[in-house]
């Protein structure tokens, strides 16, 4: 393996970045279960290798978010107990509070929101004992908001939103500034005011650009393409999604290509090309699956039981239905659709789907991922 190929550091400052890159890589190629007998070997407790761990999980995020999960909650893990001194200054508390964050916004994006809000108490606790603690507190702010958003809790996102934004560019954190403007803008969308939608992820997407940012660029580029298909503006949904596609492959950006597959599937759908939406569909379930995003699984089963029930297939929509339930509750991913998943449950057992409640329980889900 090369894990055992690279040569390490030794503790002390002055790695490079690609010298930190490089041991942080290595790091992650040792098995969980070996890591704990060669600590010292690979040198755990250096800080400047664990900052370059974080970034590289930060970025396995959108790429295998159950792993980078797992791997924060080792550090995490590792540095608490026992309680291991981190540098010179002791950089513990930031360290611990880092991975639970880690921790907490992929549990947010595999939806188990339960574990990412007490990943999220853990960040806070630590974060408010490190240095420059206000703003890693407002990065934890944001993850908070996001969940906000796909609890559809609208009115608080939109309160609270503009604040972080104004907080975060009087920090001097840019990036983040323009990931909380995207929390509006995707309340302007699940609220169907899509034009207001449309001009927001248009100005993000320019400050993105213009700020050398491609990913959060190709992501406002993904949800510019999902309003174009919404307002059926077919040759500007086409545009935007060859551009985004084009980043996200790039950058192996799978959690938002899977999204974006979604997208392809509703615009074949208003083209009443069904064979090919649902194949769309059942692409970015694939994907989500292959991320280990349950439930994003399940909410694709039920976009797929209103498309099937178009497509004149009412058994294999209720087998859609019937696969997305048992997720829904082990999730606990729609505490305030009950009524509509109670309706949807009463239908199955009378064998004849209630439209209505199968639709308001899909827009439930739309915040998932984002």
């Amino acid at each position: 393996m090369t894990a055992f190929l690279i040569p390490f550091p030794g503790k002390g400052p002055g790695l490079t970045s690609e010298e930190g890159r490089r041991a942080a890589e290595a790091i992650l190629e040792t098995p969980i279960t070996q890591r704990l007998e060669r600590s010292h070997e690979l040198h755990l407790e250096d800080p400047e290798q664990l900052l370059s761990v974080c970034t590289l999980l930060w970025t396995m995020g959108e790429v295998q978010p159950a792993r980078a999960r797992d791997e924060a909650a080792f550090f995490y893990g590792f540095i608490e107990t026992p309680k291991r001194p981190i540098g010179i200054f002791d950089e513990r508390d930031y360290y611990l509070g880092e991975f639970a964050l880690i921790a907490g916004g992929t549990c947010r994006i595999l939806s188990k929101r339960e574990e990412a809000k007490r990943w999220f108490d853990l960040a806070e606790a630590n974060f408010v004992l490190s240095h420059n603690a206000s703003a890693h507190i407002a990065r934890l702010a944001y993850q908070r908001l996001a969940l906000k958003l796909e609890e559809r809790t609208f009115t608080s996102v939109l309160e609270l939103a503009p604040r972080w934004v104004e907080c975060f560019v009087r920090l001097g954190l840019a990036e983040d500034a323009l990931k909380c403007r995207f929390l509006e803008a995707h309340v302007l969308k699940e609220t169907e005011r899509l034009d207001e939608a449309k001009q927001a992820f248009h100005s993000i997407k320019i400050d993105s650009e213009a700020r050398g940012l491609d990913r959060l660029a190709a992501i406002a580029g993904q949800n510019l393409f999902q309003i174009h298909v919404f307002l059926n503006e077919v040759e500007q949904a086409i545009s935007e999604a060859r551009e985004a596609t084009s980043v996200l492959a790039r950058q192996n950006n799978h959690v938002v290509l899977a999204k974006l597959h979604i997208g392809v599937g509703f615009l074949l759908r208003t083209q009443q090309r069904f064979p090919e939406s649902i194949e769309a569909f059942r692409e970015s379930q694939r994907q989500f699956g292959a991320l280990e995003m349950r439930g994003d699984v399940a909410a694709v089963n039920l976009i797929l039981a209103d498309l099937l029930l178009d497509a004149g297939q009412p058994s294999q929509a209720e087998w859609e239905i019937r696969a997305a339930l048992p997720v829904i509750d082990e999730l606990k991913l729609v505490p305030e659709g009950i009524a509509a998943l109670s309706l949807l449950r009463d239908s199955l057992r009378r064998r004849q789907i209630d439209r209505q409640a199968l639709r308001s329980l899909n827009g439930y889900f739309e915040e998932l991922g984002s």
